[in-house]
């Protein structure tokens, strides 16, 4: 946009000669300078004022479901990052408020919505990350101390049961090897 005073604007493609422009836009990502002229009626201004038309990337919320087991603190917070920029958290994917620290407060769910800025643009969606923190599992159920009778044999193999899922045997009850 220019004006001018008194009169109107037209614009080139070049600081001096060039061709008349009707309608100066820039198209995509990128930029594009265009100069205009004033004209009073009588007289053309001596020289052109040279504008340019940005268009600037839009940044994008990087983000990704994030799941943990409860590690006994109340909350988890989230984190994401922005390409050339900062984060902003909404409750909702549009319009909604801004979360200063999107967390899940105990076992379950929450999703939260990143926009990122570059300090010019915003990203052009928000991106949606779901924060949830599963319940720590029970210990597992031992099937009881076993004693056996030796069969002459040097080594002996004993076998432990216990009930529950994924269970990993340690050599001793805390920072003991596998």
């Amino acid at each position: 946009t220019a004006t001018a005073t008194g009169g109107s604007i037209t614009w080139y493609d070049a600081a001096s000669n060039g061709s008349v422009v009707a309608n100066p836009v820039q198209t995509g990502v990128g930029a594009a300078t265009y100069y205009a002229e004033a004209s009073d009626g009588t007289c053309n201004s001596l020289t052109r004022t040279a504008v340019t038309l940005t268009i600037n990337a839009a940044p994008v919320a990087v983000t990704s479901n994030q799941t943990v087991c409860s590690d006994g603190n109340p909350s988890q917070t989230l984190t994401a990052t922005a390409t050339g920029g900062t984060i902003t958290w909404y409750d909702a994917a549009t319009g909604g408020s801004v979360v200063a620290n999107p967390e899940q407060v105990g076992v379950g769910s929450s999703t939260y919505y990143a926009e990122a800025s570059n300090g010019t643009c915003t990203s052009l969606t928000r991106a949606a990350s779901t924060l949830t923190i599963n319940p720590v599992p029970s210990s597992p159920i031992s099937g009881g101390d076993q004693t056996v009778c030796s069969d002459g044999n040097p080594s002996q193999t004993l076998t432990a049961t216990a009930t529950g899922s994924g269970i990993t045997w340690y050599d001793q009850a805390s920072n003991g090897n596998l």
